[in-house]
């Protein structure tokens, strides 16, 4: 649903103390209800991405409009990782809190303008069971496998598996997928943030904060039991917090930079992992950067692709961490043409 203007800019009223607040804060919270009622979104239009100017290029990418996300329901929030349907309106949206949101996005022309909000309800275990624990409930990357089925990441307590919607709808039960185990060894709450299936039908992740003896980030393909595990180049402070796959197979990644001494970053870099064998170090292409207060970013954790208009559209979601003082949820969404 649409409505008033924004308020934009908490996080530069607020300043650079508030981060270090956000950085207690972070995931440490308990965990709120799932809808029981009618659930309602309301969905401000962001009019541009630079906070200062109308442009709308940005190198590879060309702005499409966004939206902030707000809620009076105590268990909207914390959105990690998100997919699209391919003609960019059907959303399916994780929780880090364990749960399923969806939605319709609505356009006027190119522009995404609107969001119509229908449910809000918990994933549940491989029993079919709602997961109380917040440990378990902590879902971080989402994708679409060529088989129609969604595949979902958890950190914590890590595992990785898939849902049958389609057959089951929000009420499917959890089945689990084989992984590397190396992404066991990742540190608390910083395993995986990532997950993606390249062209091949290989699955693709990379560590949120896991890395090797250089700093760079750990990243696996694999199929079955065969592994090709592989290092990113770090990006100065950044994170990769998503990835989504092009279908030439390449690979764009979602990357946040948040520390206690400075505000909100976000990149987009690509690299092609046709190449890539055990050992490689890969050096992603940096495609776009933006920083607040500068751009309508926050904490910004997911990345999907789908086609409109005869565009490749790239939709960017963010995790207010149910921290809604200093947070906000926003999705932007942007034309790439490479």
């Amino acid at each position: 649903m649409t409505g008033k203007p924004p308020v934009r800019g908490k996080w530069w009223k607020i300043g650079l103390p508030a981060v270090a607040a956000l950085a207690l804060l972070h995931l440490s919270g308990t965990r709120t209800p799932a809808q029981t009622g009618p659930l309602y979104v309301e969905a401000s239009p962001i009019t541009t991405f630079n906070n200062f100017t109308s442009t709308i290029g940005f190198g590879a990418f060309t702005w499409r409009g966004g939206l902030t996300l707000t809620s009076p329901s105590d268990g909207f929030g914390g959105l990690s990782g998100l997919v699209l349907s391919n003609n960019c309106e059907d959303l399916l949206a994780i929780s880090d809190q364990g749960r399923w949101f969806t939605a319709t996005l609505t356009y006027d022309g190119a522009t995404l303008t609107g969001l119509n909000a229908h449910s809000l309800l918990p994933i549940r275990d491989s029993a079919g069971k709602i997961q109380k624990n917040e440990v378990w409930t902590d879902a971080e990357a989402v994708t679409r496998l060529q088989s129609g089925q969604i595949a979902v990441a958890f950190e914590r307590r890590v595992r990785i598996g898939t849902y049958d919607l389609a057959a089951k709808n929000l009420s499917a039960p959890f089945v689990p997928i084989p992984y590397p185990h190396a992404i066991d060894e990742g540190p608390w709450n910083g395993e995986i943030e990532s997950l993606g299936q390249l062209p091949s039908g290989d699955l693709i992740a990379i560590a949120e904060r896991q890395r090797n003896a250089d700093g760079n980030s750990l990243a696996w393909i694999w199929n079955g039991t065969r592994t090709t595990a592989f290092a990113i180049e770090r990006y100065s402070t950044y994170n990769v917090t998503d990835l989504a796959v092009l279908p030439d197979g390449s690979v764009l990644t979602m990357e946040r930079s948040l520390t206690k001494t400075s505000l909100p970053g976000m990149a987009i870099r690509r690299f092609d992992p046709k190449s890539v064998k055990s050992g490689t170090l890969v050096k992603p292409e940096l495609l776009l950067e933006a920083s607040v207060p500068i751009y309508a970013i926050d904490n910004m954790e997911g990345i999907a692709l789908c086609e409109r208009d005869g565009e490749t559209r790239v939709t960017l979601l963010s995790d207010n961490n149910f921290n809604t003082y200093i947070q906000s949820t926003v999705l932007l969404q942007f034309a790439y043409k490479p």
